[in-house]
């Protein structure tokens, strides 16, 4: 009853909310039952259900991705959620939709999970679904044929098969896109100035066919500046961006090359391994070095790096771009040998608080640790911050030692 009167003052006064926490308005006591790794022992959490809306499945939208995976987006009637309309969301892959059996003209509900993410429910209509009728044959952005992928994983003890479409069309100019958004991103070249509207508007004049062609816009300064939205001055901004960039560093450098899963974690570890040296990389590369030895550096992501480097145009685009800019020389070793963690392995999982998620992963890197993406039996902690995932329960099969975040900050001297 009081759960459902604090529901009806929400709604009565207009507060989100998606959930309450109880606790013992006995402060000693509270205290007293302790915690574990994740959360306090003195309360209890209620999520509430999303609220759920009717609607009406429109068609399916097909979005080629710069991996090939074409992603698929419900489009429907727009409903009113949390002050809101929301006319779309992603269907996440083929599985999905099969699962919902979802067809153009179904009555469906959806909801927006956690007050943010729109998500499509249930379908209220199933019955008479035929994948052929939904799914492309051919990529919406070039026409080439496509292929359906199907991955396998392990969830309680079961096998599932999640199935994926693809274009794979190399020159898919959808496809061409992302992979430039991606290249010009914060966490890439960090090239500000070049959006994905121009990006295309470039790629569209031909001025932009390869990612060294940036580096060569000057060329057509002239026609750029004459450009809606661009002048002298946006030009010159976009030109000493493009100029800055030049000066980089190797994980900056790998991450831009899109090598699937060499993110930022990767990148990092195999910027320390290799000294940050793209020649001793490259001499990995192809004297077969053995990358599964690294902490996050599993099979598959050692298959990707070896497939990609098979490529006669990756290796043209390695060697073109290094040409053009240059890497820099890694930050001197700290001191380390007071550091508790020095040596170790760290996993971060929920919020850290002041930090973001690369700013933790730099405080676990600077004493010495190596900043773990994944939980394995290699990890030594974890640190168990606000809102955590499924790395936990995880760690707590595996024995790994937990951390609040208080306790790590005051093992590192804080």
């Amino acid at each position: 009853m009081a759960i459902e009167r604090l529901q009806e003052l929400a709604k009565k006064n207009d507060i989100p909310i998606d959930g309450i926490v109880v606790t013992y308005n006995d402060i000693p006591y509270s205290k007293s039952c302790g915690r574990t790794g994740h959360h306090y022992k003195d309360g209890i959490a209620y999520k509430f259900e999303d609220d759920t809306y009717m609607s009406k499945l429109q068609y399916i939208e097909w979005n080629p991705t710069r991996s090939g995976e074409i992603a698929p987006v419900a489009v429907f009637d727009p409903v009113e959620i949390d002050g809101c309309e929301v006319s779309r969301a992603s269907l996440h892959n083929l599985s999905f939709i099969e699962g919902l059996e979802l067809m153009p003209g179904n009555r469906i509900k959806v909801s927006k999970r956690n007050m943010i993410i729109p998500h499509v429910e249930e379908n209220l209509d199933r019955g008479g679904f035929s994948l052929e009728a939904v799914m492309p044959q051919q990529c919406p952005c070039c026409g080439e044929p496509t292929r359906i992928h199907e991955s396998k994983s392990t969830v309680d003890g079961r096998e599932r098969v999640t199935r994926t479409l693809f274009c794979d069309n190399p020159n898919c100019e959808t496809r061409r896109l992302r992979q430039f958004v991606h290249f010009v991103g914060d966490k890439a070249m960090d090239i500000a100035g070049l959006s994905e509207a121009t990006l295309e508007k470039f790629i569209g004049r031909g001025w932009i066919h390869s990612y060294m062609d940036i580096y060569r816009l000057d060329r057509h300064k002239a026609e750029i500046v004459q450009m809606d939205g661009f002048g002298e001055k946006s030009w010159q901004r976009l030109w000493d961006s493009i100029q800055r960039s030049r000066e980089t560093t190797f994980e900056r450098y790998l991450v831009a090359m899109d090598i699937p899963m060499v993110g930022n974690t990767a990148s990092r570890t195999l910027a320390r391994t290799f000294q940050s040296s793209l020649d001793a990389f490259e001499e990995a590369v192809v004297s077969g070095y053995d990358f599964t030895q690294l902490p996050d550096l599993g099979d598959t992501l050692q298959s990707n790096i070896r497939a990609w480097f098979e490529s006669e145009d990756n290796w043209f685009i390695w060697y073109e771009l290094r040409e053009l800019v240059q890497i820099a020389p890694p930050p001197p070793p700290q001191e380390t040998t007071d550091s508790p963690f020095a040596g170790l392995t760290i996993v971060v999982t929920g919020k850290v608080e002041p930090y973001t998620r690369e700013g933790i992963n730099a405080k676990i890197e600077s004493l010495g640790a190596h900043a773990g993406s994944s939980v394995s039996s290699k990890t030594d902690y974890l640190i168990c911050g606000e809102n955590a995932g499924s790395k936990l329960e995880k760690a707590q099969a595996l024995g790994i030692k937990i951390l609040t975040p208080a306790e790590f900050f005051r093992m590192a001297g804080e």
